[in-house]
C-alpha cells in the first residue's frame, strides 16, 4: 500500500475532529438539525485551517445514506465515495484551473440535472477568488436562485477579491488561525499513534513554524520524522527546519542586558557561519523583545504569547533586568536595524552595529522624572538668585533720543515726585496690594510693588505657556492700572514682532486676565516712543533678565547647576557657535 502523508492520513472526517473551528462546526451542525441549509456557503481563512475538509464533511453529512445527520457515518457507500473523491454528486473544482466563463457556463448547464443517487448535488470550488470577472457575472443568477437540489460551497484565502454581488448571495464563515495550544495537542495525538518520540520543545518549534496552519504543522512533522526516524531530538528539529536555536536568542538578550559587546559580536559570527538568514534572526529577536514588553505592561501576558511554561518563566526573569522605557528604545533600535539590514550592502556588519548600539544604550530616565528634576533645580536656582540679588530699581527714565540709563538716585527722586503720598496712605495701599489681583490696583503703586507683581506675572506666564513666558521676560512693564496693562519691547526686536501677532496677543490677554482676575486691556508698545508725557514707567526687568542670560551664556554652563543637570540627564555637551 503506498505511503500516505500525515496531512492526508489525519484529515478530519467528522465535525468534532476539525481543530480550532468550533464556532463554525457547531453552526453547521445546528443548521443541519434544524433543516436550515443555505444554498451557498463561503469558507474563508488562511491556508491549512480546515476549509476544504469542513466542506467535505458537510457534503457527507447532507448526503449520508442514513442522514442527513449532524455527523456523517463514514461507513456507507456515499460517505466513502465522497472521502475518496469519486462521488458523481459532489464535485470539487479548482478555481485557478477552471476560472473562465466557458467553464462556468458548463457548470450552469449541469446544475439543472438532478443528482445521480444522492440528495444534493454539491459543488465545492476551491480558491474561488481566481475566477474572472466575467465568470463571476455568469454565476450570479444561478447562485441567487439555484435548483433546490444544488448547494455551492466556495473556499478562498482572499475574500477581498470576491465581488460584493457574490458575497451577498452566500453565508460567510471565517476560519481562524489555529491556536498554538490546539496544534500541539493535535501533534501529540499523532506522535502517540505513530509511536514517535519527540520532546514538547520540538513540537512547540514545529507548531510555531506552522504559523497557525495545522496542515503545515503535520507536513513539517512528517519531514522531521523522515530525517530522524522514530527518536527525534531538539537538535534534529532545528537542523531540518533551518531554525535558529532558542539559546542563541536567550544569549543575545543576556548580552544586551549585561552590556557585553564582545558577546554580541560573537553571536553574529555564529549566526553568519551557520548560514542563518540575518533578517529572519532580527524578526525573531523582535518577537522576544515584544514578549518582554508584554510582560512589563500586562498582568496576564501568557494569553498574548505562544510560549511554554518554561519559556514564560525564563522571559519573566529576563524582563526584570530592563525598565519599560529601555525595552521600548531597544525594540525601536532593532526594528530600525532590521529595515537597514534588508537594504544594506553588508548585512552582517549592519547587524553587528545594531547589536552594539543596543548593548551600549544607556537606560533612560522616564520623561516625567526628568521634568520633575529640572523643575526642582529651577526652583532652587531662582530661590538662590533671590537671596543673593537685592531688589534693583525697576523704573528708569527714557529720553526719546538715546534712552540712556539714569542712576539709582535720580530714579528714586523721579518716583518720589510722581507718587507723593503721606506715610499712612502709603501703608494702607501697600496692605491692599498684598494679594495682587484680588484687590483694586491703586493708581500709583510703588516701584517695589510693581517689580514684585511684574515678576509674578512673568513666572505665572512661564508656568502656563513657557514660550510666551520667555517672550514676556524680555519685555518691560510700562503702565498698570485697573483698566489696562502696557508692556514695552525694544522696537524692531524679534520678541516685539512676535508679541504683535494675533495669536500671541490673544494668549497673553487670557493669561493676564487669569492672573489679574479682571478684564484688563493688554497693550504692546515700543520702548522708543515718547513716554514722558504719558507718565509711563519703564522698569529695567527685561534688560536685567537679558543681561543675566548673557552672563550665563558667557559662563558656558560651567557654574549653572540647572544647565549642568540637563547636560547630565541628556548626556549632552556645550558647543560654541
Amino acid at each position: 500500500m503506498p505511503y500516505l502523508v500525515l496531512a492526508r492520513k489525519w484529515r478530519p472526517q467528522t465535525f468534532e475532529e476539525v481543530v480550532g473551528q468550533r464556532h463554525i462546526t457547531r453552526t453547521l451542525q445546528n443548521a443541519i438539525s434544524q433543516k436550515r441549509i443555505a444554498h451557498a456557503f463561503l469558507f474563508t481563512g488562511a491556508r491549512g485551517v480546515g476549509k476544504t475538509s469542513t466542506a467535505r464533511i458537510l457534503a457527507k453529512a447532507l448526503n449520508c445514506d442514513t442522514g442527513p445527520h449532524i455527523n456523517p457515518c463514514n461507513h456507507c457507500k456515499t460517505c466513502e465515495e465522497i472521502t475518496n473523491g469519486s462521488s458523481m454528486d459532489v464535485m470539487e473544482i479548482d478555481g485557478a484551473s477552471n476560472r473562465g466563463i466557458d467553464e462556468i457556463r458548463e457548470l450552469r448547464e449541469n446544475v439543472r440535472y438532478t443528482p445521480a443517487k444522492s440528495r444534493y448535488k454539491i459543488y465545492i470550488i476551491d480558491e474561488v477568488h481566481m475566477l474572472t470577472r466575467e465568470a463571476f457575472n455568469a454565476l450570479l443568477k444561478t447562485l441567487e436562485e439555484p435548483p433546490p437540489h444544488v448547494i455551492f460551497v466556495f473556499a478562498t484565502t482572499e475574500p477581498h477579491k470576491i465581488p460584493a454581488t457574490i458575497l451577498s448571495r452566500c453565508q460567510r464563515y471565517d476560519f481562524k488561525r489555529i491556536p498554538l495550544k490546539d496544534i500541539i495537542e493535535s501533534l501529540n495525538r499523532i506522535v502517540e499513534e505513530e509511536k514517535i518520540q519527540i520532546s514538547q520543545r520540538g513540537l512547540l518549534s514545529i507548531a510555531r513554524e506552522s504559523e497557525g496552519s495545522l496542515r503545515d504543522a503535520q507536513s513539517l512533522l512528517d519531514q522531521v520524522i523522515s530525517y530522524a526516524g522514530e527518536h527525534i531530538g531538539d537538535e534534529d528539529v532545528v537542523e531540518v527546519l533551518g531554525l535558529i536555536d532558542w539559546n542563541i536568542f536567550n544569549g543575545t538578550i543576556e548580552a544586551i542586558a549585561n552590556k557585553d559587546v564582545q558577546r554580541c559580536i560573537e553571536i553574529v559570527e555564529t549566526i553568519y557561519q551557520f548560514g542563518y538568514d540575518l533578517q529572519h534572526f532580527c524578526r525573531e529577536l523582535l518577537q522576544f523583545f515584544r514578549n518582554l514588553i508584554l510582560i512589563k505592561v500586562s498582568s496576564h501576558p501568557e494569553g498574548f504569547m505562544e510560549l511554554s511554561e518554561e519559556e514564560l518563566a525564563f522571559h519573566k526573569k529576563q524582563a526584570e533586568k530592563f525598565q519599560f522605557d529601555h525595552l521600548n528604545h531597544l525594540f525601536n533600535l532593532l526594528l530600525k536595524g532590521e529595515q537597514e539590514i534588508a537594504q544594506a550592502t553588508f548585512p552582517r556588519t549592519m547587524l553587528e552595529m545594531t547589536l552594539v548600539r543596543m548593548a551600549t544604550l544607556q537606560p533612560l530616565l522616564p520623561i516625567d522624572e526628568m521634568i520633575k528634576k529640572l523643575e526642582v533645580l529651577e526652583r532652587r536656582e531662582f530661590s538662590q538668585e533671590g537671596k543673593e540679588k537685592k531688589t534693583s530699581p525697576i523704573v528708569k527714565e527714557v529720553t526719546p533720543s538715546a534712552g540712556a540709563k539714569k542712576d539709582k538716585g535720580k530714579q528714586q527722586a523721579f518716583f518720589k515726585s510722581k507718587f507723593k503720598t503721606d506715610e499712612k496712605d502709603t501703608y494702607e495701599k501697600k496692605e491692599n496690594l498684598k494679594h495682587f489681583g484680588t484687590e483694586k490696583i491703586m493708581d500709583h503703586p510703588s516701584p517695589e510693588i510693581l517689580e514684585e507683581k511684574w515678576r509674578g506675572l512673568v513666572d505665572f506666564t512661564r508656568a502656563k505657556n513657557p514660550i510666551l513666558g520667555s517672550f514676556l521676560a524680555l519685555g518691560n512693564l510700562v503702565h498698570l492700572t485697573d483698566e489696562k496693562i502696557e508692556i514695552g519691547f525694544d522696537e524692531n526686536s524679534f520678541h516685539y514682532e512676535r508679541m504683535l501677532e494675533r495669536e500671541n496677543r490673544s494668549q497673553l490677554e487670557s493669561v493676564c486676565h487669569e492672573y489679574l482676575q479682571r478684564k484688563t486691556k493688554v497693550i504692546i508698545s515700543s520702548l522708543k516712543q515718547e513716554i514722558g508725557s504719558k507718565e509711563r514707567v519703564r522698569p529695567n526687568m527685561g534688560e536685567d533678565i537679558r543681561r543675566e542670560w548673557e552672563e550665563r551664556s558667557e559662563e558656558g554652563g560651567a557654574k549653572n547647576p540647572l544647565i549642568q543637570e540637563a547636560l547630565r540627564l541628556f548626556n549632552g555637551k556645550i558647543v560654541e557657535g
